[in-house]
């Protein structure tokens, strides 16, 4: 489903990424972890579209994204959430999903706002029902999202993400700023919508104990290449990956 080919991005003389390749298959969970600085980020936002790699290639469903921006790749099926959250502080949880179910959908005409026209229809209803109960936020529904802790607006982002229906959702960072428990929550949350909607998901983060739980498969960056690739446990011991979390005696 998603394609990275020999993609490489610097800024000045800083090679982020260097001749990265990585591949993620319909309906799988890839994990892409690294220390510090190995350039997951910058390629995490080549792909979403939010950055223009140097050389290289992005393809999505056998497509070669280009110069695509990141709105219409999101129309194309690839699903964002952020590593800093974003919110709108005033919009409660369920008008966050609904403003993301509509948007694909072009269904946010002035002209129906200023009819009156563009109240919820009880299909639509039903439908952020089902996700918001999938995610654990029913009892919230109806409240500011500015009035919720982290933990719980990490969850109103992997809803909003995933009600529209994306093909591949691609999650930066989800548990920064949690602790353990919602850590583990958040994990647990994801690899249900995973399993259960059949999406494709590539996560980077830093929490090895969520990736475990997530991914099927585990891609390791060092810097600026993906340096190994495979099952969690067998890509975690690899000499490779130690070299590159460990360094050398």
């Amino acid at each position: 489903m998603l394609a990275v080919t020999d993609v490489r991005k610097s800024f000045g003389g800083t090679a982020a990424v260097r001749s990265a390749s990585l591949t993620v298959e319909a309906g799988e969970s890839v994990g892409l972890i690294g220390p510090n600085g190995a350039g997951k980020t910058t390629l995490f936002r080549c792909i979403s579209g939010e950055l223009r790699p140097d050389a290289g290639t992005v393809a999505f469903g056998g497509r070669t994204l280009g110069r695509m921006p990141p709105w219409r790749r999101a129309r194309l099926g690839i699903g964002r959430t952020y590593q800093r959250v974003e919110v709108f502080p005033e919009l409660t949880v369920l008008d966050h999903l609904l403003v993301a179910d509509r948007a694909p959908r072009h269904r946010g005409a002035l002209w129906r706002d200023l009819l009156n026209r563009s109240a919820p229809r009880p299909t639509e209803l039903d439908r952020m029902a089902a996700v918001l109960a999938m995610v654990g936020l029913e009892a919230v529904a109806d409240r500011p999202v500015g009035a919720l802790g982290l933990g719980t607006c990490r969850l109103v982002e992997l809803a909003r993400a995933v009600v529209a229906g994306p093909r591949l959702l691609l999650a930066d960072e989800p548990s920064s700023g949690l602790d353990g428990d919602e850590t583990a929550s958040l994990a647990s949350v994801l690899r249900a919508l995973q399993r259960s909607s059949g999406m494709a998901v590539l996560v980077v983060d830093h929490d090895l104990r969520l990736v475990e739980a997530v991914a099927d498969r585990v891609l390791v960056m060092d810097l600026g290449q993906v340096v190994a690739s495979g099952a969690f446990d067998a890509v975690m011991s690899a000499p490779a990956v130690r070299r590159a979390y460990l360094g050398t005696a």
